[in-house]
């Protein structure tokens, strides 16, 4: 039996999740790849950095409060650190601080977090090499659903040319509620409600998380170096209302869509609101749906990954699923 010390740095929803769903399968950790864990830090804006090397009990955090992220990593001596703090989409930090702190700690560093992937993913992954540890990020871009370790464990020099898809759920739903005779303001309070906008909406709507999104794929599985300002962008809130109706009814309604295409040496990235033939690959998304479609030399009609109404457990798995990969039970 290998036990391992987890720290969680953000510790809201999805952190949640993630603690429901390590409970719920430890007994199978244990018995199908003889690991055990326990939590040795919790940290967040509303806890403070919280270790406790004898483990931390997440349903009343307790245990040494820490100066910082170095000195709580000191204390909690994890094996992975689980980060989970919200998006900056203009520097990546301070997560990109915090991952580059796990890895020279000597833990594995897992995220769901783009915004080190737009802005660090290099040295990251240099980082994690140089320390013999690994930098995972399956919960960045798709809530869970394979998109990284996809192209990196079933597409091997598979040729990969472009990949297009629905990103973020919040304008689909903005558009339905638009679709059905509401506001733009009324479908994203509708959002809201349902819990999956961002704090500001207008990031959703404006277009800017599918360029984040973008970017991170572009620089995971492309081998750019994009950051948004490349991302050419245009949100819903152009759109004529009526037009959005008149599109439904004709079976072909706006989605907001991103795509990403090689150009020479270099790689561009768009996100535009666009038609949806019934045909499409992207024809299946409504409400909360995600959907990514590759294009690759041994796909003549293309690959297509969709998640069905994903939520913060969805999330929580990508989590989950790298952590298992990182230790090496998957091997």
């Amino acid at each position: 039996m290998t036990a391992y010390d987890l720290c969680f740095l953000g510790f809201g929803t999805v952190g949640k999740a993630l603690a429901g769903l390590l409970a719920s399968r430890r007994t199978e950790l244990r018995e199908r790849y003889d690991v055990e864990y326990r939590i040795t830090g919790v940290a967040s804006r509303r806890l403070g950095w919280i270790a406790r090397a004898s483990g931390v009990d997440l349903s009343a955090p307790a245990g040494r409060l820490c100066h910082d992220v170095n000195d709580w990593l000191d204390r909690a001596r994890p094996h992975v650190v689980f980060e989970m703090i919200p998006l900056d989409p203009h520097t990546g930090q301070p997560a990109l601080d915090y991952l580059r702190a796990a890895l020279e700690h000597g833990a594995h560093a897992i995220s769901a977090n783009k915004g080190p992937l737009v802005h660090g993913y290099r040295e990251l992954s240099r980082l994690a090499d140089a320390c013999g540890k690994r930098y995972l990020f399956e919960s960045a871009v798709m809530d869970g659903a394979p998109v990284f370790s996809l192209a990196r464990h079933c597409l091997p020099l598979a040729g990969l040319r472009a990949a297009r898809g629905v990103f973020t759920s919040t304008a689909t739903v903005v558009l339905e509620a638009v679709e059905e005779g509401l506001s733009i303001d009324e479908g994203i309070a509708r959002a809201q409600q349902l819990g999956i906008a961002e704090a500001d909406p207008g990031y959703d709507v404006d277009g800017w998380d599918t360029a984040v999104k973008l970017c991170a794929v572009a620089n995971v599985l492309f081998g750019a170096a994009l950051v948004p300002a490349d991302v050419r962008r245009e949100g819903i809130r152009s759109l004529d209302a009526a037009h959005v109706r008149a599109a439904r009814r004709d079976g072909r309604p706006y989605r907001l869509i991103g795509r990403i295409a090689p150009d020479g040496d270099t790689v561009t990235a768009r996100v535009a609101p666009e038609r949806v033939e019934p045909g499409d690959p992207l024809g299946v998304v409504h409400g909360t749906t995600l959907v990514m479609h590759y294009q690759a030399d041994v796909f003549p009609g293309g690959l297509t990954v969709v998640s069905h109404d994903p939520d913060p457990t969805t999330t929580a798995y990508g989590l989950f699923a790298d952590f298992v990969s990182a230790i090496g039970a998957l091997a």
